[in-house]
């Protein structure tokens, strides 16, 4: 299985000259198995980079199929909605997976986006390829064409996200991210779980270590949450993920040497653009 981060940041996108190695585009991952299918989580503005790839294959020409998994609906995970390119292509079949935000339905909330205050596309029902939204209650697992996907309820500040135990060719990546846990020391069993035995665990790494405490609410963890979960769980590789709009390419570094001194188990952040073979 392939892995490639198109969009590594968390909150907004950020440019210039000082995250040039890790990336400034906000969350998007994509997957693909050894039959070439693909599965791509979230669609943070890194997902029109692969857009633009995409329409050099069946996407360009109308025939394209591509799941998406949403692990939630906050902006810098489905900004790349409106200008992820395959969505005005006759022909192409796109199916968006997710678990309904409070109070409303994840349809209404990707319409919203889609709305003319924000966007001229003026709705869904205005995007050239079939596009469907399917709602999924966290921990329940799907079979796509081509991986199985184990789905798991995690806290985020006061709300939920869903997290996502993905596997193909007898390989098994886990995302993580978007994470909160009441006890960085004592993680959900649930994520361990989901973790348990992964080849890739891409983990929230939004805060330094130092500043945590301080921020403490805002529905994410520092680095040495990635590494107990990845311990306990037995992972082979751990991946930093979501990294801060204020984090620097050096101040990123300085969390993965620290992180990595820590731990048996290899750390690296994820950077945009990287591709992974596991």
């Amino acid at each position: 299985m392939k892995i490639r981060f198109w969009g590594t940041r968390g909150s907004f996108a950020m440019s210039g000259r000082e995250f040039l190695r890790y990336g400034g585009n906000t969350t998007s991952v994509e997957l693909v198995n050894a039959a070439g299918q693909r599965l791509l989580i979230d669609l943070g503005t890194g997902a029109t980079e692969l857009g633009k790839q995409l329409m050099a294959g069946e996407f360009g020409k109308g025939q394209g199929t591509l799941p998406i998994l949403l692990s939630h609906t906050h902006l810098d995970h489905i900004q790349g909605l409106p200008f992820f390119t395959p969505f005005f292509i006759k022909g192409n079949q796109i199916r968006i997976l997710g678990a309904a935000p409070s109070m409303t339905s994840l349809e209404s909330t990707l319409q919203n986006q889609l709305a003319p205050h924000y966007s001229p596309l003026n709705g869904l029902e205005n995007l050239a390829a079939g596009v469907s939204i399917d709602t999924i209650t966290p921990g329940e697992t799907i079979t796509l064409p081509g991986f199985e996907v184990r789905t798991a309820a995690v806290p985020h500040g006061s709300m939920w996200t869903t997290a996502f135990r993905i596997t193909a060719d007898g390989k098994t990546v886990t995302y993580l991210s978007d994470v909160e846990y009441a006890s960085v020391d004592e993680p959900l069993e649930v994520a361990v779980e989901l973790a348990r035995d992964a080849d890739l665990l891409i983990h929230d790494a939004m805060h330094a270590d130092h500043d945590y405490d301080l921020r403490r609410g805002w529905g994410h963890s520092p680095a040495r949450a990635g590494v107990i979960v990845a311990e306990r769980a037995g992972a082979k590789k751990l991946a930093l993920f979501h990294h801060s709009p204020d984090a620097t390419d050096e101040m990123i570094d300085e969390v993965v040497a620290r992180t990595a001194a820590r731990t048996s188990v290899p750390v690296f952040a994820a950077a945009e653009g990287e591709y992974l073979e596991i």
